[in-house]
């Protein structure tokens, strides 16, 4: 599976100033009660304070390019956009809805296909032991058969990472 990285959007969500090129900017996947996931762009500076309204699903930050820049810039921050999200899924154990889980799987595949991490033992407790290369740290992914309705689950957040 391939994706392209959803282009910055040009105002920010926190503080609605327009964003320009050279700002960084905190890419922000939520699900609201009740809605379908999104995701928001903030600027780095307004994040900390930055609640989206529902359950934190992940973020990471990239700055902001040239239109013409970014295409290029997007294929370059693809796979960082990626292991960012998938580390931030870790931040906070919560996930009623699931959406974590499945997200934590689909992630853990493609970065252990670019070897960003490794599996590390057999499955127990129906969960696989990853081990992030460059910092060494072990992550729990949730063993999943996905199912269509897996993918269904989690397309729309899917679609906010990468577009």
């Amino acid at each position: 599976m391939d994706w392209q990285v959803k282009p910055i959007a040009r105002t920010c969500a926190a503080s609605g100033k327009e964003l320009h090129v050279g700002d960084l900017v905190t890419c922000v996947v939520f699900k609201p009660l009740g809605g379908n996931i999104e995701r928001l762009d903030v600027l780095k500076d307004h994040a900390a304070s930055f609640r989206p309204d529902g359950i934190l699903l992940g973020r990471w930050t990239r700055e902001v390019k040239e239109r013409g820049e970014e295409d290029q810039a997007q294929r370059a921050q693809l796979l960082a956009s990626r292991e960012e999200f998938f580390l931030s899924l870790y931040e906070d154990p919560a996930d009623p809805s699931g959406d974590k889980g499945v997200l934590k799987h689909i992630l853990a595949m493609l970065l252990e296909r670019k070897r960003i991490i490794k599996q590390v033992g057999a499955a127990a407790e129906g969960q696989l032991t990853y081990v992030h290369a460059a910092t060494k740290q072990t992550y729990l992914v949730p063993m999943i058969d996905l199912q269509p309705a897996h993918i269904l689950q989690v397309s729309a957040s899917l679609d906010m990472l990468v577009g």
